[in-house]
């Protein structure tokens, strides 16, 4: 079992003692241990090429940003993102993941009230004499979308934007006839069997250039939006303000559809 598995089980182990008969309810801590994955997920992408080829966390420093609407919201997310546990599995995602981790880490986790998103992670650099700041922007990092299922405009798809529209045709019309949207992938009614699982507006990816990251968000389909990862069933909300981030290697189904998301 993956150190990613191993966590996943702990954290429900640790949520479901703490708040057994009590406080929130299954379905909020299955929400937030996912933003605590989410949140690991955005660190491990912040690793880049070392000088000598190997992958490292150019960090030290790490802030988390969480909203809680409520009280007991609160008490859920403190459970989990706990500093001191964090640093720890911080560590073992970041050598799972083949990347060397920073010799001093800290890690602070803060509940702002005008948080205007559920989960916000900043990576710092502490300042050193002589030496730049890191870039408070991330260049946009291409990724490749390769077509496994259903029959698309382009099998093998670079995502060169920062926002990508996908659905079932070119251009998405009102009741007028007028063009109100166009997407970058389609998948053309007809031509697969698949494709007529495809909304005309099914869903749309953004680079994150604040952490690097690709998210996919669902616009709104009829039959959803799905990622697999490792054998992991991840939903992609309908019409949510955070999407899900994606990794290399991730396969997202578009109703019957089926894309693999590949470095590019």
């Amino acid at each position: 079992m993956s150190f990613l598995r191993r966590l996943e089980k702990t954290l429900d182990e640790r949520v479901r003692g703490l708040f057994a008969g009590a406080g929130a309810g299954t379905a909020s801590q299955s929400e937030a241990i996912e933003l605590y994955r989410d949140a690991l997920d955005q660190i491990a992408a912040r690793a880049t090429v070392g000088r000598r080829g190997d992958r490292v966390f150019p960090f030290d420093r790490i802030r988390v940003e969480l909203r809680a609407e409520t009280a007991d919201r609160r008490v859920l997310l403190e459970a989990l993102f706990a500093p001191e546990q964090m640093i720890g599995d911080i560590r073992a995602t970041l050598v799972e993941a083949g990347v060397k981790s920073p010799d001093e880490l800290s890690v602070t986790v803060g509940y702002p009230a005008e948080a205007a998103v559920e989960l916000r992670v900043l990576c710092e650099k502490t300042a050193q004499p002589g030496v730049p700041a890191q870039p408070a922007v991330v260049p946009l990092a291409p990724m490749r979308l390769v077509t496994l299922t259903g029959c698309s405009s382009a099998r093998d798809f670079v995502a060169e934007r920062p926002h990508i529209s996908i659905g079932r045709v070119p251009e998405v019309l009102d009741s007028l006839g007028r063009a109100i949207r166009r997407n970058d992938l389609y998948f053309p009614e007809g031509a697969d069997e698949a494709n007529a699982t495809v909304s005309r507006a099914h869903a749309h990816l953004r680079f994150e250039a604040a952490t690097g990251d690709w998210r996919i968000y669902d616009d709104g389909s009829s039959l959803g939006t799905v990622i697999f990862r490792e054998g992991r069933r991840i939903e992609v909300p309908a019409h949510a303000a955070r999407g899900v981030m994606l990794r290399p290697g991730d396969e997202i189904y578009l109703g019957q559809v089926r894309l693999r998301c590949d470095p590019a």
